[in-house]
C-alpha cells in the first residue's frame, strides 16, 4: 500500500518529480567524473612509470624516490611527467657537469623545463652554433 503521503508528493505540481530527476542526474554526472578522474589516473601513472623506467635505464636512479630539495624552484610542486622526457634525459646529463647528485640534476632540469619546454634542445643549438663560429675563427 503506497503512503499517502508520497502520493500526495507525487500530486504536487510535478515538483518532487523534477526533483528527483534532477537528484538522479547528478548522481549520474558524478559517477561519470569519477570514472574520468580514475581513468586520468591511470594515464598519469603509466606515464610516470615510463619515466621512471627511462630514467632509471639511463642514470640509475629511481623518481619514485623523488623530493625537491632547493625551495623556491620555478617547477616546486609540478610533477615531473608535465616535462618531455627526452627533455629531461638531456637535463640530467647537461646538469651534471655542475653537480654528482642525480636527483639535483634532475630539479634543476625542471626548474629550467618549466620556463621553456625545449630548454636543452635550445641549449644544444646554442653550443654547436658557437661551436662552428670557433672553428671559422681559427
Amino acid at each position: 500500500m503506497v503512503s499517502s503521503k508520497i502520493i500526495k508528493k507525487i500530486s504536487l505540481g510535478g515538483n518532487f518529480m523534477k526533483r528527483l530527476i534532477t537528484i538522479f542526474s547528478l548522481i549520474a554526472l558524478m559517477l561519470l567524473s569519477f570514472n574520468s578522474i580514475a581513468q586520468a589516473s591511470s594515464e598519469d601513472a603509466k606515464k610516470f612509470e615510463q619515466y621512471r623506467q627511462a630514467i632509471k635505464k639511463e642514470f640509475n636512479i629511481d623518481i619514485a624516490k623523488y623530493k625537491e630539495k632547493l625551495k623556491g624552484g620555478k617547477a616546486d610542486g609540478q610533477p615531473i611527467t608535465k616535462y618531455d622526457l627526452n627533455q629531461l634525459i638531456m637535463g640530467i646529463k647537461v646538469e651534471l657537469e655542475h653537480t654528482k647528485d642525480k636527483m639535483t640534476a634532475l630539479e634543476i632540469a625542471t626548474d629550467h623545463l618549466e620556463e621553456f619546454p625545449d630548454y636543452y634542445t635550445r641549449l644544444l643549438k646554442m653550443e654547436e652554433e658557437a661551436e662552428k663560429e670557433l672553428k671559422h675563427k681559427k
